[in-house]
């Protein structure tokens, strides 16, 4: 576990340059956000892109273990191929859930200051948990891609992956529903999905963690 808090500590001081780069991104969908017309556009953008941001710039990482071939290094080390991988998926998490977090604080303020009210936790939890669901998916795709083919080539593969993805799923949704029961469909998930948000961000994370572990094993450094 030690090792494992110490590959995060590593990942995090790598983000140190980024440091003007993220306060230059939050500064820019604060105003972005308070531009919108109503508080609560104003709280979705916010809790969203501060999500999928810090969510994003955790996958900066990979591009510097790869370029220093830090690898060659890390797994001269006591640990496992097993370990390293977790602690790039502890990493992601933890950046995303982080994100989250910030935008809930900024759209608490920010509804406060403007309506003198407190907003509606559930409702900006629920934005959040629809974040996290989203950038799960987008590393979890991501990140096996990387270990496979190397940062660079596993962005482009990623990008093919996610849209061949959604052809598919957008065909047979067209294909399987009319309109009237995608209405419905829709009407009855809402009243659970957080709930299945939450198993499903799970599974995403596991079953990407899985297929990562099985393909770094075999990689030859």
């Amino acid at each position: 576990m030690n090792i494992i808090k110490g590959l995060m500590t590593k990942d995090l001081l790598q983000l140190k340059s980024y440091r003007k780069s993220l306060i230059v991104f939050i500064v820019l969908y604060f105003f972005i956000a308070i531009s919108q017309s109503n508080i609560e556009g104003i709280s979705a953008m916010l809790v969203v892109m501060l999500t999928l941001g810090f969510g994003m710039f955790s996958i900066a990482t990979f591009n510097y273990d790869e370029s220093s071939k830090a690898d060659k290094y890390i797994l001269t080390l006591p640990l496992t191929k097993k370990e390293v991988v977790l602690s790039k998926y502890a990493f992601c998490i933890c950046s995303t859930l982080i994100g989250c977090i910030v935008g809930v604080i900024l759209s608490f303020i920010i509804t406060f200051i403007i309506t003198k009210s407190m907003p509606n936790i559930l409702d900006i939890l629920s934005i959040g948990i629809g974040a996290i669901f989203g950038i799960s998916v987008v590393e979890a795709i991501q990140i096996p891609c990387i270990y496979k083919w190397g940062a660079e080539k596993g962005r482009l593969n990623m990008f093919i992956l996610v849209v061949l993805a959604s052809l598919i799923l957008g065909g047979i949704s067209f294909v399987a529903f009319d309109i009237t029961q995608v209405n419905n469909v829709i009407s009855l998930i809402e009243k659970i999905i957080p709930i299945i948000l939450l198993i499903a961000i799970f599974l995403v994370y596991f079953i990407s963690y899985k297929v990562s572990c099985k393909i770094y094993s075999k990689r030859e450094l």
